[in-house]
């Protein structure tokens, strides 16, 4: 008899994307339901596999009556148990039932191929979760940085763009082009990286750990030469004249959206209205790529939106500056392919492998 999980995919198949698909892919990813995800992209894919932690997957995953849709997969192999798949903010469907269809079927690709465990970030809303539990996944911890989030949208002209941010937002704007803040948007050196990345660590220091400037460098770079990704800095000049760095941000696009990655301001408060300014250009930028929206990646749930105990109230504040509405997503979950493996993944090899990584690499992020 067939599970919940596996019943739905009786009427969608899964299969490796061609080369000529692939060689395609971020416009096949542009054509799924909702407008598709930077995060399946292949330059996310390409950064990802570039330090030899994981290996990607291009799917299709072909459905009678309904487009295919692209899905990308990052698979990591653990000695023992064999891969586990990740499908980063995804995958797509037009509703929980849709995207519980592609999601079986890719399981059952990921089945054949000797995978343990599928690991989903589906963009449906949280009370979906009850589906998503019926058909035999659990909750998880995400990787994908926004649960909850902000949009931003970017459609018509700049000017609707700019009327449709909030007041304090627009006058934020206004104050630092007066106050003489300069946004630009730069090349991916390793010099503006370098920056960028100072401008990071300066904001990080006793709140969160960062990736290695070597991994943000790769990133930044690859969507760059990929023309899926932009640096953004703001200088304001101090008493000689000489600009200086007060804020920095990078942005990613694929198809009609456009996503905040990596911001960060000096913690001095000298460049009022710098960040706002910052954000305004990547809004613009966002806008002149054809996008119709932009993710802020980010939020505190829009239940916490105002508490003030909540670690990203602060962001979700400023954020919300631009659009008041918060966007909440279901959730991650994982799925057991092998039971067994699962099970011993689950309680051990998970915790195992991160306290691994974290005293050998100096990193978190397995």
């Amino acid at each position: 008899m067939l599970s919940g999980s596996d019943a739905a995919a009786a009427s969608a198949v899964a299969r490796i994307a061609s080369p000529s698909e692939t060689a395609d892919w971020d416009a096949l990813v542009a054509a799924n339901p909702g407008g598709g995800e930077v995060w399946s992209g292949d330059p996310y894919m390409r950064v990802k596999c570039a330090e030899g932690r994981y290996r990607a997957h291009h799917v299709i995953v072909e459905r009678p009556g309904a487009s295919s849709i692209a899905v990308g997969v990052l698979a990591k192999r653990v000695p023992l148990l064999g891969e586990w798949w990740h499908l980063p903010a995804g995958p797509a469907g037009e509703d929980a039932e849709r995207v519980l269809e592609t999601a079986s079927a890719v399981a059952a690709l990921a089945r054949s191929r000797g995978a343990f465990m599928l690991k989903i970030e589906p963009r449906t809303a949280p009370e979906t979760r009850a589906a998503f539990h019926a058909a035999g996944y659990r909750d998880t911890v995400r990787i994908i940085p926004n649960p909850s989030t902000i949009i931003v949208d970017v459609s018509g002209t700049e000017d609707e763009v700019f009327k449709r941010i909030g007041k304090k937002a627009r006058n934020s704007i206004t104050r630092a082009a007066r106050d003489g803040i300069v946004v630009t948007r730069v090349a991916a050196s390793d010099e503006h990286c370098a920056a960028l990345f100072g401008l990071l660590q300066e904001t990080a220091e006793g709140r969160f750990v960062l990736r290695s400037a070597q991994y943000y460098r790769a990133f930044w770079q690859t969507f760059e030469a990929a023309h899926a990704g932009q640096i953004f800095l703001a200088h304001r000049a101090d008493e000689t004249g000489e600009p200086q760095l007060v804020a920095g941000a990078f942005a990613m696009g694929l198809g009609a959206k456009t996503t905040y990655k990596d911001g960060a301001s000096v913690r001095a408060k000298t460049a009022y209205g710098a960040s706002h300014a910052l954000q305004w250009e990547v809004l613009r930028w966002a806008h002149e790529r054809g996008a119709t929206s932009h993710d802020l990646c980010g939020a505190p749930p829009s239940d916490r939106a105002d508490d003030k105990d909540h670690p990203l109230h602060g962001v979700g504040q400023f954020k919300r500056s631009f659009a008041p509405d918060i966007t909440d997503y279901a959730g991650a979950f994982d799925l057991a392919l092998k039971p067994r493996a699962f099970a011993l993944w689950t309680k051990l090899g998970d915790r195992i492998a991160r306290r691994l990584s974290l005293a050998v690499r100096k990193d978190p992020y397995y």
